[in-house]
């Protein structure tokens, strides 16, 4: 028994690996999209209209920070898109926290495709700009509209003033930047800049238009990093700005306390070549695989991101599938072998509940027993020929020799409630006088 616990209770914790992850979600917003006026500016380069910039937040569960956004040999750093990354061609830059306060203004400069860990610029009096979700920010806007310089043709009102439904708020209302103060320290980067010619060749840079990024050396570090709001602890970790649409695959580094012992773990993208300390997780690939993720169907695995509940189409039921044992259960779909019974060994089960049939019939059994109706739904009643007015017991057991009820029926009319019990397979054990019973009965 202790064998079969042990097998399901392994099954059950595979679904529950994302619910105990410190990755909770992330989203993908849609921050921006660009219109025929933002594609005047041409200091910047070339920005094509209906350009669409997103932003990715990693949201971790409280108290746990993000030391890193990685790739490497088992698990590559991906970003791509169908179409070119756009970097202003002036006042690009790769990492979210080299941005000066002031840029912002400038044409399409707070469209620039970057990568970061929560800081989107410089440190200035205050602090410096992080990266919140605009429907999250309440301090107002310094981007777009009449903050905006209108770019290089000069656009009065200024750019990046596109008001559709399909951004959420414009930029000019809430433009997802806030100032804090508890800045990241110890920034580490590696495989973003050339080395030789000190360029960002990448995406993130302006030097090459690129759609791909695909890297197993590369890394963006700091010694750790938590959200604005330290309870919903949402990290921005990249900008991007396409025509196309976009794919990527990230690995996190992300430190927790167990007591007060720090411990870090890694969440990767692949289910695959898992090392020490690092975890798979369905939400760090985009765009996210949905499934069936009810535990209670075959069709279930933790491989999916999001729910589609019409890709559950078989109910799991758990049994033994070998023909040659007592209890074979030809419905069962998953086979547990522990649960298998045959004569001579029955892996520490009551032979004589789980195959009632092979039980051998005592010399003094001289009553018969008729349960009905089986199956039944509600109210099971004996019917005891020469015991009529005999107290008698009983036990309920699973189909695996699981006791789940036991009482007594007394007077006349016997009868058991079973109304309780889930739907399945079941054997009633009855104790009358010195006889035993023990006959099966299925519940509705």
């Amino acid at each position: 028994m202790i064998k079969i616990l042990i097998h399901i209770t392994f099954l059950v914790g595979l679904s529950c690996v994302d619910a105990v992850a410190q990755v909770e979600r992330l989203y993908v917003e849609t921050y921006y999209i660009s219109e025929g006026a933002d594609a005047t500016d041409t200091i910047g380069g070339h920005l094509d209209e209906g350009s669409t910039t997103y932003r990715i937040f990693v949201d971790l569960s409280p108290g746990a920070k993000l030391l890193a956004i990685y790739g490497d040999e088992n698990h590559p750093l991906i970003f791509t898109s169908t179409a070119p990354f756009f970097n202003h061609d002036e006042e690009g830059i790769t990492f979210g926290k080299d941005l000066s306060k002031n840029r912002y203004e400038i044409g399409t400069v707070a469209l620039d495709s970057y990568i970061t860990l929560g800081q989107c610029s410089r440190s200035f009096s205050q602090g410096a700009y992080f990266g919140v979700r605009k429907d999250h920010d309440s301090d107002g806007s310094i981007i777009g509209g009449v903050n905006n310089d209108g770019g290089s043709a000069e656009i009065e009102g200024g750019l990046l003033n596109n008001q559709t439904s399909q951004i959420g708020f414009p930029l000019s209302l809430a433009d997802g930047l806030v100032v804090s103060n508890q800045l990241p320290t110890s920034w580490i980067d590696v495989g973003f800049i050339d080395l030789v010619s000190n360029k960002d060749t990448t995406i993130f840079g302006s030097a090459n238009t690129k759609a791909v990024f695909n890297r197993t050396n590369a890394i963006l570090r700091n010694a750790g990093i938590t959200g604005v709001d330290s309870v919903e602890n949402e990290i921005l970790v990249a900008q991007l700005t396409t025509k196309g649409e976009i794919s990527f695959s990230i690995n996190l580094e992300v430190e927790i306390l167990i007591g007060r012992v720090p411990k870090i773990i890694k969440y990767v993208a692949q289910n695959e070549m898992l090392g020490p300390n690092e975890i798979f997780s369905s939400l760090l690939t985009y765009p996210f695989t949905c499934g069936c993720k009810d535990p209670d169907y075959l069709e279930a695995s933790t491989i999916f991101a999001c729910e589609d509940n019409s890709q559950c189409k078989t109910l799991l039921v758990f049994g033994c599938t070998d023909s040659l044992a007592c209890n074979y259960n030809p419905d069962a779909n998953f086979d547990i072998q522990d649960l298998c019974c045959y004569v001579g060994y029955c892996h520490d089960l009551d032979i004589r509940i789980v195959c009632p049939d092979l039980r051998p019939r005592a010399e003094n059994e001289t009553l018969e027993i008729i349960l009905f109706p089986n199956p039944v739904l509600n109210d099971l009643y004996l019917d005891m020929d020469g015991l009529s007015y005999t107290d008698v017991e009983y036990t309920i057991y699973t189909l695996y020799g699981v006791e789940v009820e036991k009482g007594t029926t007394y007077g006349q009319d016997k009868w058991i409630n079973v109304a309780s019990l889930q739907a399945g397979y079941y054997t009633l054990k009855i104790k009358a006088l010195e006889d035993i019973f023990i006959l099966p009965f299925v519940k509705l």
